[in-house]
């Protein structure tokens, strides 16, 4: 397989478990009424994404991401039945409302670059979130915060670190 498919299914994999398949669904009216809302909303700075990602994991459904506050560190892994990858790179925000992780995924035949970014907007307590290239927006966080919030994978702590020292001890 060439290092530019490996690449692309790399991305397309990334992306699909950050996501867990929020932008699979076709657009429905309450999509467009959630991206009307997000739109009229206000990009997130990069002090509150900071306030928002810094020291913790995003616990995706096979595996997370580590946003370290320690330089920025990213560290991510994803494993399900033989398959696996781990990444490591840095987080990097902004005041637009975009969070990007730029790293360097390692799986079974080798190794691939890869940029993930999301970008936020608020109002009223409410956070959207959206993959930066395609995707829709979707409802990361309540006012209040509801059991099925996005926002709550997010947990303090690192939990990748021991996932992660198994897959590179058994690559």
């Amino acid at each position: 397989m060439s290092p530019i498919i490996q690449f692309t299914i790399m991305g397309a994999a990334l992306s699909t478990l950050l996501v867990a398949g929020a932008s699979a669904a076709p657009a429905s009216k309450t999509d467009d009424v959630t991206a009307k809302l997000a739109i009229a909303a206000t990009p997130m700075s990069a002090q509150a994404l900071e306030a928002l990602y810094s020291g913790k994991t995003w616990k995706w459904k096979d595996g997370g991401g580590y946003f370290s506050s320690d330089r920025h560190r990213f560290t991510g892994w994803s494993q399900k039945g033989d398959a696996w990858s781990y990444g490591k790179g840095r987080w990097q925000v902004n005041n637009s409302g975009k969070l990007c992780m730029p790293a360097v995924w390692y799986y079974r035949t080798g190794y691939s670059n890869n940029v993930t970014c999301f970008l936020h907007r608020e109002k009223d307590g409410v956070i959207y979130q959206k993959p930066a290239l395609g995707g829709s927006w979707y409802v990361f966080q309540h006012n209040p915060v509801r059991v099925g919030d996005e926002v709550r994978k997010l947990a303090p702590g690192d939990r990748v670190s021991k996932p992660l020292a198994r897959l590179q001890a058994g690559s």
